[in-house]
């Protein structure tokens, strides 16, 4: 006498049917802690730009350059976060003034494994940041 089991294919079903929720989410996933890395590295290259730029003497064209060539060493090690602009008014440090720095950059999708999943045009992203010198620093 042969038994019928009625589970069985059960277990396949409820695989084929979770498995692509699953997946689809891992990769949801993903793709956001990507876009949270490309804002974190923009946040952090246009503070490490403020920085730079009152790091200069003061009144010094030297703080305009320092601010640029800081962003732009920081964003280049990211294939998928292009550089955009950096405010002009990031350096040119008078003593006692504030500096203040807003970044630009592009998120593109289409430079990572995630390009396949997520469609669309490139995201910009932008930041800003501000340092102040040192009142104790000679000028």
């Amino acid at each position: 006498m042969r038994r019928r089991h009625r589970g069985t294919g059960q277990a396949l079903l409820e695989t084929a049917i979770v498995l692509p929720v699953m997946v689809v989410l891992m990769l949801g996933f993903l793709a956001i802690l990507i876009r949270i890395e490309a804002q974190v590295e923009l946040e952090t290259a246009t503070s490490l730009a403020a920085a730079a730029a009152v790091s200069a003497p003061a009144n010094s064209p030297q703080s305009v350059v320092n601010a640029q060539d800081t962003w732009r060493g920081t964003l280049h090690q990211y294939v998928y976060l292009r550089p955009g602009t950096l405010s002009q008014s990031c350096g040119a440090y008078q003593p006692g003034q504030t500096v203040v720095c807003t970044g630009t950059a592009t998120l593109d999708y289409g430079q990572t494994p995630m390009g396949l999943i997520v469609p669309g045009p490139p995201i910009q992203l932008s930041s800003t940041a501000t340092a102040r010198g040192s009142p104790y620093r000679s000028t």
